[in-house]
């Protein structure tokens, strides 16, 4: 079926060296950005449900949390070259960290402030439950529930406070001089460079 973009995508080759690969100055949502310019250009970008892949999640909320900060980071940077790509959707976990944060001062102001921000985690906290307790019953257990719960809450807060800041700064908060920004800042890989690394591919895929 048609979709936005998928993960681990397989590209033709002539659609690869048109577009220009990825854009390399992205160091996280690089495949999204692809595969948005790959709509504009006309085509689609399809799912196939047959297809079955493994993926290895982070063992630990701490490491989850920095990987989708970096995501939500990211995703800004990317939102500056395509603000037509963002969904409704991606806009929930910033405007919730919005919303959260403004309650928190709100409740510091006095008590007339304080029922929202009671309210507003517990009602959180129940729709998270509701949600992740249907898609386990689904799957015939529901002995991870909690755990489900807190990494779906690690996720929505980490993305959006990596989006928010990203936006907050124009992308200057954690810049350095390190190998990694260096290297994104130099750009999209050329024509050239794009032909010698399929090459490369091809001949250890022989």
């Amino acid at each position: 079926r048609r979709v936005e973009t998928v993960p681990f995508g397989v590209f033709r080759r002539d659609v690869w060296l048109e577009l220009g690969g990825f854009d390399e100055s992205l160091l996280a949502n690089e495949d999204y950005e692809f595969n948005h310019r790959v709509r504009l250009s006309g085509r689609d970008v399809v799912l196939d449900p047959a297809i079955v892949s493994a993926y290895s999640s982070r063992p630990t909320l701490r490491e989850l949390s920095r990987q989708y900060f970096r995501y939500g980071w990211w995703k800004a940077r990317m939102l500056w070259r395509h603000p037509g790509s963002l969904r409704w959707r991606q806009a929930m976990p910033p405007a919730f960290v919005v919303v959260f944060t403004l309650s928190m001062i709100s409740a510091a102001i006095g008590p007339a402030g304080r029922l929202v921000p009671a309210a507003l985690p517990i009602g959180y906290g129940l729709v998270v439950l509701g949600v992740c307790a249907w898609f386990l019953v689904r799957r015939g257990s529901t002995r991870l529930l909690l755990h489900m719960a807190a990494a779906v809450a690690t996720v929505h807060f980490s993305w959006g406070t990596g989006f928010l800041l990203s936006l907050l700064t124009l992308g200057a908060w954690r810049r350095s001089g390190g190998s990694a920004v260096s290297h994104a800042r130099s750009g999209s890989t050329d024509h050239a460079s794009l032909e010698t690394g399929l090459a490369d591919t091809e001949r250890r895929v022989d």
